[in-house]
Parts: C-alpha cells; structure tokens; sequence
C-alpha cells in the first residue's frame, strides 16, 4: 500500500480500536465502583489514558494526511509526533495518581466485594489486550505511526499488568494486606516507565533526532556504489516528522563529469533512495563541484621522451602515453608508459587509461567507441588534438589555459 492509503488504515484501526477500548474502560471502570478494589481503580485509569492515546493517535494520523499549504508549507506530518507527546505527558499523570492511590491504601486491610466480578471483567481485559496489541502492532508498522507503536507497547504491558490484577483481586479476597497495594504501585511504575520513555522518543522526533543508522547506511551505500561521479559525501542529515522521513545529502562531484551525465546519475540515485523505504517523504541531494587539486594528463606520443616528446596525429602512430600530473598550475609529476602489444584494442586501450587514473588525454584519432566509453562511463575529458601542437610540453601548457 501506498503511504497515504497505509495512513487510512492505521485511521480506520485507530477508530476502531477506540470505540472498543471506551466500552472495555466502562466495564473496568463499573467493576472498579462496585467492587472497591484498588486495583481494578487503577486499572480503569491505565485504560483511560489508553483511550487518550489512542484518540490522540486518531486525530494525528487525520491531520498528517492534510495537504501542505502556504502556513504550514511542510505540511502537518509533526502533528502525530506532537500528539504523541501530549499523550505521553497524559500516561506520566495518570502513573503519578495511581501511585498516589497505592500509597495510601497500604495502611488499609482490603474488603473489596463481588470478587467474581473483578474477575470476569480482567479475563475479557486480557482477551482483549491480546487482540489489540496485535492490531496495533500491524497497524503502526504499515503507517510507520510512533504514537501507534506506542499504544500497542501499552497494550502488551496491560496483557502482564491483568495477570497482576487477578492476583490482586484473589488477596483482596482472602483480606491479605498489602498485596493489593504493592501490585497497584508497580502498575503504575509500569505506566509511568512508558510515559516517561515515550515523551523523551516523541521530544527527540520533534527536534530532530534521528536514530535509524540502518537505513542511514543503505544510503550512503546507494550514493557510492558503482559510480564515478560522486568523490565523496559531506552530510547526510535525516529528521522524522511523524509518520513520515526527510533527508537530505551534501555530495562532492567529479569536476570532469559531463553535466548529462551528472543528472542522470543523480535521478537514479534518489529514485533507488525514495524506494528503500515508503514512508521517505522527500530526499534531497545538494552537489558540489569542487576544483580539482590534482590533474592527471594523459599525452600519446609517437616518438621521443619527457615534455619535448612528440605529440601523435593518430592512434596508429602512438607508440606510448606521458602522463603529466598538474598541481596548482605547475608540474609535479611526470612519466612514461608504453602501449603494450594489442594495446591499441578498444577494451586494452580503455583498461590502460582506466588503470592509469587519468583525468584528460589528448584525441590522437580513438575509436568512437573508445571516446564514448571514457567520456560517458569514467568522466575522462578529451581534449582535441591540434595541429599546431608539436610536444607534450605545448599540449600541457595548452590545457592549463582552460583547467
């Protein structure tokens, strides 16, 4: 499913799951009245704030599908986070009050009534509880939903937390002192240990953090791999608003690249980022094209040695290539390499100039084939061989001109 169709199901479970979860809370919260108990108290309140979250979680959801315009021209996807928060704040009260609760019935012998009561209504609770961390769970993977995820985590807490309360309501029965309280104080230490790591996850979102370094390294993998026209990476930075991922990376790009080239390269690599995962909503790559520090040229030479080698006319005469290594407009390095026999093959001839990391060679009459395959596929300039070029010398000091 489509991101935007995944938001209308996590909506639809979401809504669901709260009409559920209000009668549930209305049955807990009779049995916590007639009964008494502590215990079923505080276990009423866990599923109010349940029932906040979930809300929150609705309305969130809603909202991030709301197109961006010119206020909000990021659009609402914080929103969800945001109600996250608010309903992490909630849990931490509703913990805080039940704790409060525990406390003060230590001092008091339990005499709850209708035992069968508290039990019949915590059996449907954990029934319940399984099937909707389950729904929850799924719903909250497809949206890519915090707030869901949350929820669902809560409703696993609340499937160990029922089992708490039976054995609660069975002290209660048998007037057994401080049972009952002590199980209602890790309740909510239970609950508060949730609001408590859900507010610091949903505050982290909203400023930006960013904890997948996973898929942070799928990208960088995506960026580098097989090509030549990216020498490196800057920054990559990655921020969650909601449900939904932005990125942006800062690449340094070969200076010799053809402009063509370059876009077509940058069009595939975020076409192969945008589909690592649904939920990126946009990446954006920023390139920079830095001036080469360093030139390696590539000069075919029929005859001679060093700078006052003689040019070759043709690829037929070339007997050898003078590289020359250009630094800050000055010479730094020079040498020779032979073409071996064979060489002049088009493969032989793009592997010699491939392996000798060369930047520029002079067109000494190559293969269309030869000139495609350096220029398109390994970013390698060719220059024109002019007539009035006599050596490698002149041919150099020609280039500088123009690099």
């Amino acid at each position: 499913m489509s991101g935007s169709r995944n938001l209308i199901y996590g909506e639809r479970v979401a809504k669901k799951s709260l009409l559920s979860l209000i009668a549930l809370t209305i049955l807990k919260g009779v049995a916590a009245l007639s009964t008494g108990m502590v215990v079923l108290l505080a276990d009423t309140l866990s599923s109010v704030t349940d029932i906040i979250s979930l809300f929150a979680s609705y309305v969130g959801l809603k909202l991030s599908r709301k197109s961006a315009n010119k206020k909000f021209e990021y659009g609402y996807y914080k929103v969800e986070t945001f109600a996250s928060l608010l309903v992490s704040l909630l849990i931490i009260y509703f913990g805080y009050e039940v704790f409060g609760e525990a406390v003060e019935s230590l001092a008091t012998i339990p005499t709850g009534k209708f035992p069968s009561l508290g039990f019949m209504t915590t059996a449907v609770s954990i029934v319940f509880s399984i099937r909707l961390a389950r729904s929850l769970a799924d719903a909250a993977r497809k949206t890519n939903s915090m707030s869901l995820m949350n929820n669902a985590v809560d409703k696993k807490l609340d499937i160990i937390a029922s089992f708490a309360v039976l054995a609660s309501i069975l002290s209660n029965l048998y007037q057994i002192q401080y049972v009952e309280s002590v199980i209602s104080m890790i309740m909510s230490v239970m609950i508060l240990k949730v609001g408590v790591e859900s507010t610091k996850e949903s505050l982290f979102f909203l400023l930006d953090y960013w904890d997948n370094p996973k898929l942070l390294r799928k990208i960088r993998k995506i960026i580098l791999k097989e090509t030549d026209v990216v020498l490196g990476i800057k920054k990559i930075r990655m921020r969650r608003a909601g449900t939904f991922i932005f990125g942006e990376a800062f690449i340094e790009i070969n200076p010799f690249a053809d402009s063509v080239d370059l876009r077509e390269e940058l069009d595939l690599m975020n076409k192969k980022i945008m589909e690592l995962n649904p939920y990126i909503k946009d990446f954006t790559l920023y390139s920079h094209i830095t001036r080469a520090k360093r030139i390696r040229i590539g000069v075919p030479i029929s005859e001679g040695y060093g700078l006052k080698a003689k040019v070759a006319k043709s690829l037929k005469t070339t007997k050898a290539y003078e590289f020359v290594d250009i630094k800050g407009n000055k010479i730094v390095k020079k040498y020779r390499k032979g073409l071996k026999t064979g060489g002049k093959d088009i493969e032989q001839l793009i592997e010699f100039l491939k392996k000798e990391k060369v930047q520029i060679i002079i067109d000494n009459g190559i293969n269309s084939l030869v000139y495609y395959n350096l220029r398109r596929f390994h970013h390698i300039q060719v220059y024109p061989n002019f007539s009035n070029v006599k050596n490698v010398e002149d041919a150099v000091k020609l280039m500088m001109i123009d690099i």
